[in-house]
C-alpha cells in the first residue's frame, strides 16, 4: 500500500435526519472544519467580556452531524460565586449530535446526543449564525447562543475560521474520514487476542476531518444528571467520567494494523501538547482502533481496543 504522511497544524472552520443542502446557490457552505478564533461572553445585565485564550473546534457535515468542543477559562468578571470545582467544570465544554440549518432565518438548531455534561444528553438548543468570506476558500463563521443554553454562562458569541481540506487529499486517507460512533471498547491479551474485559459508553464519537483534525467526545455510561441545569460545587467535583479533546491528525496508512494515527492534542481534558498513538483498521463501516500494548502486573501484555461504526464518510465531510 502506498504510504502517505500527514501531519498538519494550521489556523483556521440538516435537518435531524436529512442531508444539509450546500451547493444549491452561491451561499458559503456551512459544512466543514472550523477553528475558534475568538469568544465573547455576556451575562445578564453585564457588558460583553472577551475570553482570553479561548480555543476550540466545530465540525459540521452534510449528513447533519455536528461536533463542538471549546476549551476556555471563565473570565473573572463572570466568575461570580463559582467555586474552583465549578470553574474547572466550565473550562471544557461542548457536545455532539445532529443539527439543522435555516439559512433564511440565519439560525442553527441542535440536538445533542451527549457532551461534557450529563444534562446535555437529549438537550435541544439554537444559535444564530452568519458567514463572512475572507478569501475564495476562507470564511469566518459567527455563532451566537440564545438565552437558556446549558453551561453557556450567558450569551456566547464565537467567531470560527474555516480550515480547508488538506492539499491533494490522498485516496488512502478517505476511508478513515468521517463521524464514527463508539460501539464498544475493552482490554485484550496483546499476544493471544483473548478478550479480558469490555465496556460501552454513553453516546460517544470520534471525528476525522479532511482538514487534518480529530474531535473526541467519550463520556462514561450512565452518568448522574445534575439536579438542576447547572452543577453545584459537589456535582462539579464529582463530574468526572468524561474524556473530550480536539487535536491535529497524523495519519500513516499501511503496516500490520493497516495504519497508524497520531492525535496531537490542542485542547480539552488531555494536556495540550501531548500526543496519542493509535493503530487503526477500517473494515467497511467499522473502524477498529488499538492502543500500544502495556505490560500488566501479572506479566500479561494487554492492549486497549475501541470499535466504532461509521455515521458519515469523506463525501459528507466535504459537502458533496
Amino acid at each position: 500500500m502506498k504510504v502517505a504522511r500527514f501531519v498538519v497544524v494550521v489556523l483556521l472552520l440538516g435537518s435531524w435526519y436529512r442531508p444539509v443542502p450546500q451547493a444549491q446557490s452561491s451561499e458559503r457552505p456551512l459544512v466543514g472544519t472550523w477553528l475558534l478564533t475568538s469568544e465573547q461572553l455576556t451575562a445578564d445585565g453585564a457588558q460583553g467580556t472577551p475570553v482570553q485564550g479561548a480555543r476550540g473546534l466545530l465540525i459540521l457535515d452534510a449528513a447533519g452531524h455536528y461536533f463542538e468542543l471549546v476549551d476556555h477559562s471563565v473570565p473573572e468578571a463572570l466568575a461570580g460565586d463559582l467555586t474552583e470545582a465549578q470553574a474547572q467544570f466550565y473550562r471544557v465544554g461542548g457536545s455532539w449530535g445532529r443539527y439543522a440549518a435555516d439559512r433564511d432565518a440565519g439560525r442553527l438548531s441542535f440536538e445533542a446526543f451527549a457532551g461534557r455534561s450529563p444534562n446535555q444528553t437529549g438537550a435541544e438548543f439554537n444559535r444564530t449564525f452568519a458567514i463572512a468570506p475572507v478569501t475564495d476558500d476562507q470564511d469566518l463563521l459567527t455563532t451566537t447562543s440564545l438565552p437558556g443554553e446549558l453551561h453557556a454562562l450567558g450569551i456566547a458569541r464565537r467567531v470560527w475560521q474555516r480550515v480547508p481540506p488538506v492539499l491533494g487529499l490522498p485516496a488512502e486517507w478517505r476511508p478513515a474520514i468521517g463521524f464514527w460512533r463508539h460501539e464498544v471498547e475493552g482490554q485484550k491479551n496483546a499476544d493471544t487476542g483473548e478478550i479480558l474485559s469490555e465496556r460501552t459508553r454513553d453516546p460517544s464519537v470520534i471525528v476525522y476531518t479532511p482538514a487534518g483534525f480529530v474531535g473526541v467526545h467519550f463520556p462514561n455510561e450512565n452518568r448522574t444528571r445534575f439536579a438542576s441545569e447547572e452543577p453545584t460545587d459537589a456535582e462539579a467535583r464529582a463530574s468526572g467520567g468524561y474524556l473530550g479533546y480536539y487535536a491535529t491528525l497524523g495519519l500513516y496508512p499501511g503496516g500490520r494494523y493497516q495504519g497508524l494515527i497520531f492525535h496531537n492534542i490542542l485542547g480539552g481534558s488531555f494536556t495540550s501538547g501531548s500526543t496519542l498513538r493509535r493503530f487503526f483498521d477500517v473494515r467497511g463501516d467499522e473502524v477498529h482502533l488499538s492502543f500500544p500494548p502495556n505490560q500488566g502486573r501479572q506479566g500479561i501484555r494487554s492492549q486497549t481496543y475501541v470499535r466504532l461504526r461509521r455515521l458519515s464518510d469523506a463525501d459528507d465531510m466535504l459537502g458533496r
